[in-house]
């Protein structure tokens, strides 16, 4: 498992496609800044909590997306098939969703911190302190599970780019905002988190949720034929 988590550690697709991650979530924040600033003129008070939401969401999308691309473009080239070989499944599995998380704080803590000194850089009305980071860190790391362990199950890189995302926001879709599936739940805490409001509930909730579809993932990975 170990030698499986450092070995995993220098593959350069990793941190690449964290950092196109967060590249592209922080160009639409640039955008919804903007937009903001156009609309409220040169004051955004009352702004800031809703553009971090705004961020916090495309966070969770970005770093799912990238963590099924972990598992399902080294599916499709056949490399994750020889790391296998190498490693065993079990480590390659745990080896792989563990640095994707990883790599998920990183990106996620960078474009938090980068959103919080930017608002405050640009509008001294902007109330959200460096609370928000931990938020965007810890939602990156859960949304990069997520899709690894969907990425797992669904194992086509295309599918995946649409699948993925739908996942997210198919329960709010179906049920409405106040759900208990996991995006909602996960969005939940990291929202209340941002301004400094603890919520354990949520973060309990969507931390069983993470669990149990890695879990099933993980089985269904162990039997299922990877040719």
């Amino acid at each position: 498992m170990v030698s499986a988590f450092l070995s995993d550690l220098r593959r350069p697709w990793l941190w690449k496609g964290s950092g196109v991650g967060a590249v592209l979530v922080l160009g639409f924040m640039a955008l919804v800044f903007a937009a903001a600033a156009l609309e409220s003129g040169p004051s955004m008070e009352g702004f800031d909590e809703p553009l971090v939401e705004a961020g916090l969401t495309l966070t969770l999308t970005a770093a799912a997306v990238v963590g099924a691309f972990a598992f399902t473009s080294d599916y499709r080239n056949g490399s994750f098939s020889r790391r296998v070989l190498l490693f065993q499944r079990s480590p390659a599995f745990l080896g792989r969703a563990a640095t994707t998380s990883l790599a998920g704080v990183f990106s996620g803590a960078v474009v938090g911190l980068i959103v919080v000194l930017s608002g405050k850089l640009l509008d001294e009305s902007w109330h959200v302190g460096l609370t928000a980071v931990p938020a965007f860190a810890g939602l990156a790391a859960m949304g990069s599970v997520w899709g690894f362990a969907a990425g797992s199950l669904i194992r086509n890189h295309l599918v995946s780019l649409f699948a993925v995302p739908l996942s997210l926001l198919l329960p709010e879709m179906l049920v409405g905002p106040d759900t208990t599936f996991f995006p909602a739940i996960a969005a939940d805490w990291a929202n209340q988190t941002a301004v400094n409001i603890p919520a354990w509930g949520s973060f309990i909730g969507a931390a069983g949720w993470l669990l149990v579809v890695t879990a099933l993932a993980f089985g269904v990975f162990l039997k299922r034929d990877l040719a």
